[in-house]
């Protein structure tokens, strides 16, 4: 009888510790990021066959993936698949992990969530100007991804509108203000192609050179005195009737050609060779039907158009820089990069900063938040910036890992450490995973468990009354 009132308490502590547990998964089915806790019992030593009741296992996380809800809200991120947030205690820099993602910035424009925990990434480096607020032209925004690098490449000028002037002399690379501007122009489409053509194959390409065509013009007129010099270029003819003299004409022409977007001339007039070049590297020129009245000319290529790659970028910003600064203006180039953390190994992290000045980035630009599956831009005036990585982490056995509340978790010896495991998850943003408790389930086993505990406690009055029965019969 004794063993029965055993057997019974047993079941009571055990039963009313489930229904505790299992009150707080019910409690939490609102938390976000919150994972239930699953409740197991064992039974007890036996005696001779007969069992000396039951006890409730330690409670074990589901860390099963919880259902996703749109909310439609910048700073709130979820983790679909394996995996958790890193953050730190920002008072004595404890690290904890988490699933909630219900972030926020905060007055230091630091990404942390509900608790003032810093929210860490994968920080990158950055190289290159800082954007200032006269730098209002967007040249180009990249974002080039290989294997093992992201890199988020941004082109700023000033306003060259405003300044530009004439350049050259009449027959020498002459340009007006206009023309200049129309140059920039054609460069920067230019270099925006080179930039997408590079984001799909990220390699060093070819050597870049400009197309360049020579054509040599006689230097007297016909019997007549007349001098009528023309050529075509990229389809369209341009032509120059006698005025003054020959080198008079022939510094017209050229003038004439100047005048077209991305091409450039010039003619020595002592030899009477006329000389057309592309400003852009890559791309080809087709000279032809170059004559002096009814006389054709040979067209002599001196140098064909090439490049690929970053060498195709690289030239093309190198001439786009120096015209924009002929014209007075300024061109700012700034770049972040982050190397990506190799699979199964430890991430190295940082405080995520939502600060475009305090990464040295811009001294002006504030930004709206972008994510694509964990890479954090901002995004501003036509530009791209990358400003960190969220890596989330997994754990050799995350049931292990210590519940401290506030959704977070620690690390334990059985849990082992952090690793960065690239396919297991997904980073989405604009929602959040909500509470994996399933309450339907939780109320049925509440009910369950309450019931037990009324049944063993029967088992307790039951024994209690067959004893003092017994004890009743001794003492007749």
């Amino acid at each position: 009888m004794n063993g029965s009132i055993y057997n019974g308490t047993s079941a009571l502590i055990s039963f009313q510790k489930a229904i505790d547990v299992e009150s707080n998964n019910v409690a939490n089915v609102n938390t976000v990021g919150y994972k239930a806790d699953t409740v197991s019992f064992s039974d007890l030593m036996y005696s001779k066959g007969i069992g000396m009741g039951v006890t409730m296992n330690d409670p074990i996380k589901n860390f099963g993936q919880g259902s996703l809800k749109e909310t439609g809200l910048d700073y709130d991120f979820a983790i679909s698949g394996e995996g958790f947030f890193t953050v730190v205690d920002p008072q004595d820099e404890s690290v904890y992990y988490t699933r909630a993602g219900n972030f926020r910035k905060d007055e230091n424009s630091d990404l942390v969530d509900v608790n003032g925990m810093h929210i860490m990434g994968v920080l990158p480096v950055v190289t290159g100007d800082i954007i200032t607020s006269a730098h209002s032209k967007n040249i180009g925004s990249s974002i080039i991804e290989d294997d093992t690098t992201i890199i988020s490449l941004n082109v700023f000028a000033t306003d060259y509108t405003k300044t530009a002037t004439t350049s050259g002399v009449s027959g020498t690379d002459y340009k007006s203000a206009t023309s200049n501007i129309t140059d920039i122009e054609a460069l920067k489409t230019a270099y925006q192609s080179a930039l997408l053509a590079y984001e799909k194959n990220i390699v060093p390409g070819t050597a870049a050179s400009v197309h360049i065509d020579t054509v040599a013009y006689p230097l007297v007129t016909d019997a007549s005195g007349n001098y009528r010099s023309e050529i075509t270029i990229n389809g369209i003819k341009y032509q120059q009737d006698f005025d003054t003299d020959v080198a008079t004409t022939l510094n017209m022409l050229s003038d004439t050609i100047n005048r077209a977007a991305g091409i450039t001339s010039r003619v020595d007039t002592a030899t009477g060779i006329l000389t057309i070049e592309s400003m852009i590297a890559g791309e080809k020129l087709t000279t032809s039907k170059a004559k002096v009245n009814d006389n054709s000319l040979a067209v002599t290529l001196v140098s064909t158009s090439a490049g690929s790659g970053s060498n195709l970028v690289d030239a093309l910003y190198t001439r786009l820089q120096n015209l924009i600064q002929s014209n007075g203006g300024q061109i700012a180039s700034v770049q972040t990069e982050i190397t990506k953390t190799a699979n199964a190994t430890p991430p190295t992290l940082g405080r995520i900063s939502l600060d475009l000045n305090a990464l040295g980035i811009s001294d002006n630009l504030v930004g709206n938040l972008e994510n694509d599956n964990g890479d954090i831009y901002l995004t501003q005036n036509g530009g791209k910036f990358l400003v960190a990585k969220l890596a989330p982490v997994l754990f050799q056995y995350s049931s292990s890992l210590r519940p401290e509340g506030h959704n977070l978790y620690s690390t334990t010896s059985e849990s082992g450490e952090p690793l960065f495991v690239a396919e297991k998850a997904e980073i989405i943003n604009n929602y959040l995973e909500v509470s994996s408790v399933d309450l339907s389930e939780g109320l049925v086993n509440l009910m369950v468990w309450q019931k037990a505990f009324d049944a063993n406690s029967k088992t307790i009055t039951t024994s209690d009354e067959m004893l003092k029965t017994a004890l009743a019969l001794k003492n007749k």
